[in-house]
């Protein structure tokens, strides 16, 4: 499933305006993927979904991401609404995204 999630990023990532995540786990995902594309290392475990995207919105800073794919990943990222707990399995997709991005 983690394949499915990752793929459904960059599909999502290529309309535009980029399609709207519908899922924390494209959430979790999205975040190891834009720290790897980044060269950040693999993100810390935090509280939750906002607390792991705050910190990677301070890691990236004002300018945002260079690459288009990546900004609009991390514009989708940035505009999901719903919060959750960080679990172990929200961290598995977190590792799936850092390792499998290109």
């Amino acid at each position: 499933m983690s394949y499915i999630i990752k793929m459904a990023l960059d599909i999502k990532a290529r309309f535009e305006p980029p399609a709207p995540m519908t899922s924390p786990l494209e959430a979790y995902c999205a975040i190891g993927t834009i720290a790897k594309a980044m060269k950040f290392k693999m993100p810390d475990r935090q509280d939750t979904l906002f607390q792991m995207r705050e910190k990677l919105n301070a890691d990236i800073g004002p300018d945002g991401p260079e690459d288009e794919r990546i900004r609009k990943i991390h514009t989708i990222l940035m505009n999901f609404i719903r919060d959750d707990e960080t679990t172990d399995q929200m961290m598995e997709y977190v590792a799936y995204g850092y390792e499998n991005e290109r």
